[in-house]
């Protein structure tokens, strides 16, 4: 039985496989596209960096939509008693 780890992984048109050089990984954008290799722990830093952008990117967002909120919250005074400001 074949070691489940050395399976090509894919999402979407990306694919992940065991490169000729056993620890090493590579990926491709296309099954017939040029390939980038670099070791297993190299491409598990990556996903994180990318996750952790995301994440950031995210809470920006949310902070933006969150004092966009407030902001009409205190501008609009007929609705101020409605309206619920996020920072008070």
């Amino acid at each position: 039985m074949s070691d489940p780890r050395r399976d090509r992984l894919s999402v979407g048109g990306l694919s992940i496989a065991p490169s000729t050089a056993p620890e090493r990984w590579e990926v491709r954008a296309q099954s017939d596209g040029a390939a980038v290799e670099a070791h297993w722990g190299e491409w598990v830093r990556l996903a994180r960096r990318i996750l952790d952008t995301d994440a950031l990117s995210r809470d920006l967002e949310a902070r933006g939509d969150a004092w966009d909120q407030g902001h009409a919250a205190g501008a609009d005074r007929e609705a101020a008693a409605d309206a619920v400001n996020p920072y008070r």
